[in-house]
């Protein structure tokens, strides 16, 4: 993997790293050109007809067709989209990710998504939530996210928004849901620890890209605009990151998708499932 003159002057600089870890998210500049958003855009399409180009166990993850005009997210699709593959690994991605948390990085899995225009008899907000709270069988605190958006995309036509510093607040990963619509509700259930909540709506040109540490609180309101909001929310893991038991308050163990898709190795006579397995959670940028 390596990246061309033009687009080392594209990764963050010091200052950039700086930012990222204060604030726990970081624009970056112009990483993908046009032609490379729009064929992930047909790609997508391709993918919400049912066609695909690669074959993961369980295909029924997320959004189909009979679910009507809805928020629409949709699992590991760059697993089976050879258009979305390209996008989702291009070695500037990675190498960007690398740089803001200074390791090496791998996929952890990524989610296609589509906001429909605001209906006011079914909202279609994402709710607060940090990517943390989900991923509790991972050892890492330093995982984060790309957030790409397939077009220009400003607060009117709900951008992903940032709670500035709260990757530095106490734990917030449960309690958040991704999936509420109440984001007023969802922001009294904030433990910042004293500090002010700060929200920051990410405006992104086409090609831009919004990253964000795993512990940042995020959402989205509605799409107030006549198009869609198209995107893919890339999952990445740092090197250090593997597969740890946790048990929830009320002693259920936490499972993620990646525990059965993942092959599986041994240690200490269990089976455990292997975060670095090739197939599905490749490397996106080397040491």
């Amino acid at each position: 993997m390596q990246l061309t003159e033009e687009e080392l002057l594209l990764l963050p600089t010091d200052e950039d790293v700086a930012f990222y870890r204060a604030h726990g998210y970081y624009k970056s500049l112009k990483l993908f050109t046009a032609a490379e958003i729009d064929a992930a855009i047909a790609g997508s399409e391709r993918y919400y007809a049912g066609e695909r180009d690669f074959s993961l166990p369980g295909d029924a993850r997320g959004w189909r067709p009979e679910h009507g005009n809805v928020l629409r997210k949709n699992d590991y699709a760059s697993l089976q989209n050879r258009e979305l593959a390209a996008l989702v690994r291009k070695p500037l991605l990675g190498a960007v990710a690398a740089r803001l948390c200074g390791a090496p990085i791998r996929l952890w899995h990524d989610q296609l998504l589509y906001k429909p225009t605001s209906n006011p008899e079914k909202a279609a907000n994402v709710g607060w939530h940090t990517d943390r709270g989900y991923w509790k069988t991972c050892s890492s605190a330093q995982m984060l996210t790309a957030w790409i958006p397939f077009h220009d995309c400003d607060e009117r036509m709900g951008t992903i928004t940032m709670i500035d510093q709260s990757h530095e607040w106490p734990d917030n990963t449960e309690g958040l849901d991704f999936f509420s619509n109440d984001l007023q509700g969802l922001e009294k259930k904030f433990k910042t620890g004293g500090r002010p909540v700060i929200k920051v709506p990410v405006n992104l040109a086409k090609g831009e890209v919004s990253f964000h540490s795993c512990l940042t609180i995020h959402g989205s309101g509605p799409n107030l605009t006549p198009n869609p909001r198209r995107s893919i929310a890339v999952h990445m893991q740092d090197e250090s990151n593997h597969f740890q038991v946790h048990r929830y308050a009320d002693g259920t163990l936490a499972r993620h998708p990646n525990d059965l898709l993942c092959r599986h190795q041994e240690q200490d006579g269990q089976s455990y499932p292997d975060y670095t397995d090739p197939a599905i959670c490749p490397q996106l940028w080397p040491r």
